[in-house]
């Protein structure tokens, strides 16, 4: 049976969760791009599809002329934003419900 204190804490757990899975996906492309993946690879191909979409906000945010650091600069930016944002909501939304 769960406590009312670990009921409290899933809310911003799964918030967690959602986050680290983005960043999860954000890394991987950016392993993929370093690594010079098959990019007509089913898999390559997804991955490059969801976190173009995911890191939108970021793309054009460093322009350098390698565009292997580009794509490292970037998504890692996006992924480290991801992170901090869900860690913080992961700790209002604990706190709150607490």
């Amino acid at each position: 049976m769960v406590d009312g204190v670990a009921r409290r804490r899933a809310a911003g757990d799964l918030v967690f969760l959602a986050a680290a899975v983005i960043a999860i996906i954000l890394i991987l492309h950016i392993i993929f791009v370093l690594l010079d993946a098959n990019p007509n690879n089913d898999i390559v191909r997804t991955d490059a599809d969801w976190a173009g979409w995911l890191a939108t906000w970021f793309k054009d945010l460093f322009t350098p002329s390698n565009p292997k650091l580009n794509v490292f600069l970037n998504y890692g930016l996006a992924t480290l934003v991801y992170l901090a944002i869900g860690g913080i909501l992961r700790r209002v939304l604990n706190d709150a419900l607490a």
